[in-house]
């Protein structure tokens, strides 16, 4: 199969219609047609179908299907061809990492001012997205790992690299008048009852468990979809915010974090890739970095990484790249 037949696939579905795409990739209308045509057969099913009384193209679930993983198909292509470009450059390109938006700002201090002092020829691509959009951007190779804040949707398609556990905490704004009220370093449920709160989108519900289990229903003035939106409320000293939260991590200083001790819920950020999908050799070196860190539980064996990335010829060069930096 000629990559360049499903690249103009991919083209006519992103345009909508065979004319658009061919004014886009310079590619003649007969020749679209002609090579949607050939798809069909070799796959011996029905892609697409055209809206009666117009031009636009709707794709069949079989063309959904070869949609989604042509997408894969020729992001694996150029990943391999920038993996062999690495390889005869050495420690060199750029990672593409899929990242919550609440984890990017941790990420880049904490981790990744590291590792570029380490590894100066490399840089990144970080793509920011809500959870659900993670899983699509690691699926169609958009990024190779993913930094989630939440459970990954259609999990079983995924395997988890590392994990960071994390605990409810009550983000007051350091002037705030309810912070006043509470000067012990934590708090529980009932001390919130009647105070206004802003909650992250994605734990939600498991923060309104565990009010229902005290016996309250929280009085939430906003559902933010991220947790950067949902802290400007304490920012801002309009309310007081729930955030799930790990033990090391820090906030800005005008904030006050009180961890709520009586709410119990498993709650955990993740390091993850696509399952049975190998990858880069920058990829498994980041993790590798990640590891050594310490940031987070290690779920993973790298070697096995190694292995399944199928550059067993490679590891003596992987192998000799430093992994040593100060964290000073």
């Amino acid at each position: 199969m000629d990559l360049n037949v499903l690249r103009n696939f991919i083209s006519v579905v992103a345009a909508g219609n065979i004319t658009t795409a061919s004014e886009v990739i310079h590619v003649a209308q007969p020749t679209l047609s002609k090579q949607l045509r050939h798809l069909e057969t070799y796959y011996g099913a029905k892609l697409i179908l055209t809206e009666r009384g117009s031009r636009r193209i709707v794709l069949t679930e079989a063309g959904r299907l070869l949609y989604e993983k042509a997408k894969y198909i020729c992001s694996l292509n150029d990943s391999t061809m920038e993996d062999i470009r690495r390889y005869k450059r050495g420690a060199k390109g750029t990672l593409h990492l899929s990242v919550a938006s609440s984890r990017c700002r941790p990420l880049v201090e904490r981790m990744l001012r590291e590792f570029v002092k380490v590894y100066p020829d490399i840089s990144f691509a970080l793509h920011e997205s809500s959870s659900v959009e993670q899983g699509k951007q690691l699926l169609n190779g958009i990024g190779e790992i993913g930094l989630l804040s939440t459970p990954p949707d259609r999990n079983s398609d995924f395997e988890e690299l590392f994990r960071t556990n994390e605990y409810f905490a009550a983000v007051f704004n350091r002037q705030s008048k309810w912070l006043k009220e509470h000067r012990k370093k934590s708090i529980c449920l009932n001390q919130l009852k009647d105070i206004p709160l802003s909650v992250s989108a994605g734990y939600y519900e498991k923060f309104k468990q565990c009010c229902d289990k005290a016996g309250f229903v929280p009085s939430v003035k906003c559902v933010s979809t991220t947790r950067n939106t949902a802290l400007f409320w304490a920012v801002a000293d309009t309310a007081v915010t729930i955030i799930p939260i790990s033990k090391d991590e820090k906030l800005e200083e005008t904030l006050v974090v009180k961890k709520i001790t009586d709410a119990e819920a498993v709650i955990y950020k993740s390091v993850v890739k696509v399952k049975g999908r190998p990858l880069s050799l920058l990829a498994v070196k980041f993790l590798e970095f990640y590891s050594r860190y310490g940031y987070g539980k290690q779920l993973c064996n790298l070697d096995d990484l190694y292995k399944e990335a199928g550059k067993d010829d490679l590891l003596p060069l992987i192998q000799s790249l430093p992994v040593s930096g100060s964290l000073s």
